[in-house]
């Protein structure tokens, strides 16, 4: 594994998923509220787009939550997925955006 891997696993909770645009689970590592993560992380996403779309023309990349416990960061898989991550509260945003990115280049390739 890579230097930059290793600290973002060291950053992240226990919390992330990978869902379809709809909001529900295609896999995922803790269960425990990640349907309700995943969904509600699902309309943000398209609620996010939505605004960028009529204001920009563009549909934006992810959407990044700061709230007091950590970030929950959200990130279109494409049109058909979308990753969500809970990270503690002093995480480095950059690397881990690095790998959601690199990840869900897997995936669209899998999807």
């Amino acid at each position: 594994m890579s230097e930059v891997y290793n600290r973002v696993m060291l950053d992240l909770k226990k919390m992330n998923a990978i869902a379809g645009r709809d909001g529900y689970l295609i896999g995922e590592h803790v269960s425990e509220g990640s349907e309700t993560l995943v969904l509600m992380s699902a309309n943000m996403l398209q609620a996010t787009e939505t605004v960028t779309n009529k204001l920009e023309k563009v549909n934006s990349n992810r959407v990044i939550v700061d709230y007091q416990g950590g970030k929950l960061i959200t990130a279109s898989v494409g049109s058909k997925a979308l990753i969500t991550i809970m990270t503690e509260k002093d995480a480095k945003i950059e690397p881990i955006i690095d790998e959601i990115e690199k990840t869900a280049g897997k995936i669209k390739e899998n999807l």
